[in-house]
């Protein structure tokens, strides 16, 4: 559902991530119960799998698709309404299974964006312990510092310091940079964890970029962390993120089973994608007479059929419809008249060249990709 109780997403997201503390749209019911649409994916598809028992037989692979609501400045690439596809496995802690989903992410991005220049950025935060070690050491530094900080940077010294790391602010930047990083904090296990990550890319040969500095926005994230990071969409860089978070569906009223996933903001990838961008129509329709409508409903279908874009304008007029197709710059006027109806062909006029041929409509498809 679109909307699930609030504290499905209060505490796993963390009361003091962004998300929680500025961008859910919650509201009260009739019955006063607290209500949320959904912000993120990832939380409601775990309570969904347990609530229908989907649990039972492990590993489980999951994906969804559809709306999240965020009440955060629409920007180029952010919507207050916006759409994503997830993918997440539930248990096991494999690194397999973090490596799995990063090349299912790298090949839908490759695929969808060939001309686009994106790139693999890397991190791990540990697990639960190493991390709580982490944030107090993390906000004995800030605390420090806190004079040079940014006002916003400064509220998050106590509550949520990580999130420091991946502030803008160029002075939050400069005096991050020699902030101290979690691999000191790391476990044996959890250093090979990430090692084995690694390789694996590396045998892969998919490019990627250890940024100690990730930490994604949400409480529930550990261990293996990554966001595929885009410089053409400005500051809303990220097409594509996510990473383990062990521990949550335990949280979440389930087994205490380990987890990984990671949501594409279906917007912002369209955003670059050339097909979506180059694609326009390519024909336009000039039909003279009404009684020409088996004709017309032929030609429509073997467009479709082909995936041939076309516009027509409702207009049994062939003087409007080519005026029509000059305004719009399309090349090509697929006609119908008196003599295509009888004789059962179809004249294709190219305003370009002004030269005029008679097909039959299984030879439009090669004509219009020469």
């Amino acid at each position: 559902p679109i909307f699930e109780f609030t504290e499905l997403f209060s505490k796993p997201l963390g009361e003091q991530s962004d998300v929680v503390l500025k961008e859910m749209y919650s509201f009260q019911d009739r019955n006063e119960e607290m209500l949320t649409l959904r912000p993120e994916y990832t939380t409601p598809m775990i309570r969904a799998a347990i609530t229908n028992n989907l649990l039972n037989q492990l590993p489980l692979k999951v994906f969804g698709l559809g709306p999240m609501f965020r009440r955060e400045r629409p920007q180029k690439g952010r919507f207050r309404q916006f759409n994503q596809i997830n993918f997440e496995i539930f248990g096991t802690n494999d690194f397999m299974a973090d490596l799995e989903l990063i090349v299912i992410g790298n090949e839908i991005l490759k695929t969808l964006l060939p001309n686009s220049k994106f790139i693999l950025n890397l991190n791990t935060l540990g697990q639960k312990n190493n991390l709580s070690e982490y944030k107090i050491k993390l906000s004995k530094y800030f605390n420090d510092k806190k004079e040079k900080l940014s006002d916003e940077s400064r509220a998050k010294i106590q509550s949520n310091p990580l999130r420091i790391l991946d502030s803008k602010n160029e002075s939050d930047i400069t005096i991050s940079n020699n902030a101290p990083t979690i691999y000191d904090f790391l476990s044996i296990e959890e250093k090979n964890h990430f090692a084995d990550v690694k390789k694996g890319l590396d045998f892969l040969k998919i490019k990627y970029l250890e940024n100690p500095k990730l930490v994604r926005g949400l409480d529930y994230y550990c261990s293996t962390v990554f966001e595929f990071k885009t410089s053409e969409l400005g500051s809303q860089d990220t097409l594509l993120g996510g990473g383990r978070y062990d521990g949550l569906i335990g949280l979440l009223g389930g087994p205490d089973i380990p987890g990984i996933g990671w949501a594409a903001g279906i917007e912002r990838i369209s955003m670059l994608m050339d097909s979506i961008k180059n694609m326009k129509t390519k024909v336009h329709l000039a039909i003279t007479e009404k009684k020409y409508n088996s004709h017309i409903q032929n030609i429509m279908k073997y467009l479709r059929e082909n995936n041939i874009p076309f516009y027509w304008n409702y207009k049994y007029n062939l003087k409007k419809s080519l005026s029509k197709a000059n305004t719009n710059n399309i090349e090509n006027v697929i006609i119908i008249g008196e003599e295509e109806y009888k004789n059962n062909y179809y004249s294709i006029r190219n305003l370009n060249s002004g030269e005029q041929f008679k097909l039959k409509d299984n030879e439009i498809k090669k004509y219009l990709n020469d």
